[in-house]
């Protein structure tokens, strides 16, 4: 009871506490990237903790396994996971909890996996048939002639990714300022941030309603869209970029193709004032490798946990019964 406990405490802590404090932390506006990393690793050790929660509750696989694995004393093990407090009713409701919960994401990924790639399907047929390719540098760029001001780019293999420009945004920017602008869609493109989208969507379609990690898919679109411009800005400036942001926003009847990673998405306003403002982390490396033994950290407890009682008993299977607490004769 106590390991179950344990594990759903620090779940709640992940899901609510953990949600509420990095959607708060200002940290995340100076280290976007790191900042992914950590809300992807809470959300998945959340979900993973939950997992072991329902798992220990359901009690006979999980116990059947430490016997095996440990070559552990199976009334030990029942006697540590779930005591003189476990009914088969609240095993049976986890078992079908789990079970649930496990055909709820698959069918929420697959259906969020398959609108994603309808939509970039239909916007890579567009563009292939009505955009042509640009001049010079931009010669790999989709030319659209449209005067409404865009730019997104469509995520897909090497060959049918795509970045997209109108003819206003190249109309109304300069080149340096069209330069910037498809450095920042190659960054979604070549660190897969449309995959980190639909991760969010899922997990938060799947348990935002209990008011975990309700603010998960928010701030990732959010945070891909800064550390993009980081990516933009190492090339060209931030003055640049956020110059062209302002022009794109600027604009009457700006639009992005829905559902795309565009170049004025997730609050273009807060994005501007964050290149013109803020300055690159004086931490170096350091920050990054805080994040990542956060996450290591993150990750081993739910494990940890779940594990520890189990190695206090290993090789008790064949022990003499002095072993279990009784005595000899």
């Amino acid at each position: 009871m106590l390991v179950i406990g344990t594990l759903f405490l620090y779940a709640t802590l992940l899901g609510v506490a953990g949600d509420r404090w990095l959607a708060r932390a200002t940290w995340v506006v100076r280290s976007p990237r790191a900042a992914l990393y950590v809300w992807h690793t809470c959300a998945l050790t959340f979900l993973a903790t939950v997992a072991c929660v329902l798992v220990l509750t359901a009690h006979d696989v999980w116990e059947h396994a430490v016997v095996r694995v440990f070559h552990a004393d199976k009334p030990q093990v029942h006697a540590l996971y779930s005591g003189s407090w476990h009914m088969d009713g609240i095993a049976n409701a986890a078992t079908v909890l789990l079970l649930a919960a496990a055909v709820t994401m698959t069918v929420l990924a697959v259906r969020r996996v398959r609108i994603s790639r309808r939509e970039q399907g239909k916007h890579r047929l567009i563009t292939d048939a009505l955009a042509s390719y640009g001049p010079g540098h931009l010669r790999r760029v989709r030319i659209l002639e449209d005067p409404v001001p865009a730019a997104f780019c469509i995520p897909g293999s090497r060959r049918s990714a795509r970045i997209v420009l109108t003819r206003g945004a190249l109309s109304l920017l300069t080149a340096e300022q069209v330069s910037a602008t498809v450095a920042h869609e190659q960054a979604h493109l070549r660190f897969r941030h449309h995959r980190l989208i639909v991760l969010a969507d899922v997990v938060t379609a799947a348990v935002g309603w209990s008011g975990a990690l309700r603010n998960y898919a928010r701030q990732v679109r959010r945070l891909v869209e800064m550390a993009a411009d980081d990516h933009a800005a190492v090339g060209y400036g931030h003055r640049t970029l956020a110059s062209a942001l302002l022009e794109m926003c600027t604009v009457p009847g700006n639009a992005d193709a829905d559902g795309l990673p565009a170049m004025t998405g997730a609050d273009p306003a807060e994005r501007i004032r964050r290149l013109i403002t803020e300055r690159p982390s004086t931490a170096g490396r350091v920050r990054p490798a805080l994040a990542a033994g956060a996450v290591a950290a993150l990750l081993v407890v739910p494990a940890t946990v779940s594990l520890a009682p189990a190695v206090t008993i290993a090789d008790t299977a064949h022990c003499p019964p002095r072993c279990h607490g009784v005595p000899q004769e």
